[in-house]
């Protein structure tokens, strides 16, 4: 029963939530007040945690169908409903706690967090391309937090790289799926099985220019990245079209290696 809690809460992705690291290791500012970040980042994955499981309660019934997701421990009737519901609270009221360890700041971009993404399970993920802007705006919303955490800048390089990329990453989600299991599993994957490819080139083309330009504002050195950051997006584009979850493609052997070489760039052209 436990590893079943494990497997629901999804630990696996909470990969999104070092998105938090992103605006303190271009500031330099990386390895001041270090712990504020990863109570931040823990906060975010809890909160994660809490809505994956909200999630899995309003599509129990939809995740049946699915190929992957029918295997999910509530839509397996492994967790009942009941516990499920006292699970969602306990992991909402962690994040709670540790985003209130940070500051103020934090922890209402946690609640906001929180709010948006109750809109989208019930609402908003139902509305075609919006929806991809929804999931964009939280992995922004992460990254804001990481700045505010140690109370840095936001400028408007940084702005607009992540939630492009962010755009890039939610139009690839939609992909995977229309893949996986067709357009009958959800009403709005009718209208990605035309416009998917295209939003992903839109965004992708986007967010490597603003990277590219982003990196000339911090200097020569950090240009070095580029190329990295260019063949880690048509590496991890290869693996969506193969059919694989984002989390699944950034665990390819070539993908990680892309982005080790990105990381050790950024870092010896900032430090």
């Amino acid at each position: 029963m436990f590893k079943d809690y494990l497997k629901e809460m999804r630990i696996r992705q909470w990969y999104k939530a070092l998105i938090v690291f992103s605006g303190p290791l271009f500031s330099t500012m990386l390895f001041s007040a270090f712990d504020k970040l990863i109570l931040s980042f823990f906060a975010f994955g809890f909160i994660a945690s809490s809505i994956y499981v909200i999630n899995d309660l309003k599509d129990a019934k939809k995740d049946m169908l699915h190929p992957k997701k029918k295997f999910r421990p509530i839509a397996s009737e492994k967790i009942s409903r009941a516990n499920a519901k006292l699970f969602a609270g306990f992991l909402f009221l962690i994040s709670v706690i540790l985003a209130s360890l940070v500051n103020t700041s934090v922890l209402l971009l946690v609640l906001s967090y929180f709010i948006l993404m109750i809109l989208y399970t019930y609402y908003l993920k139902k509305r075609s391309v919006i929806d991809t802007f929804i999931i964009a705006t939280g992995f922004l919303i992460r990254a804001f937090a990481g700045c505010f955490a140690i109370g840095i800048e936001i400028t408007p390089w940084f702005y607009l790289v992540i939630f492009s990329f962010a755009v890039y990453l939610a139009f690839c989600k939609r992909l995977t799926e229309v893949k996986l299991a067709g357009s009958g599993h959800k009403k709005n994957l009718e209208v990605y099985k035309h416009i998917a490819e295209v939003g992903i080139a839109m965004s992708g083309s986007v967010s490597l220019s603003l990277y590219a330009i982003y990196a000339m504002t911090k200097g020569s050195a950090v240009v070095w990245s580029v190329p990295f950051a260019f063949l880690g997006l048509l590496l991890h584009l290869r693996e969506t079209f193969a059919g694989k979850e984002v989390h699944e493609a950034l665990l390819n052997p070539e993908v990680i290696l892309a982005g080790l070489a990105f990381g050790v760039a950024v870092f010896i052209g900032l430090y």
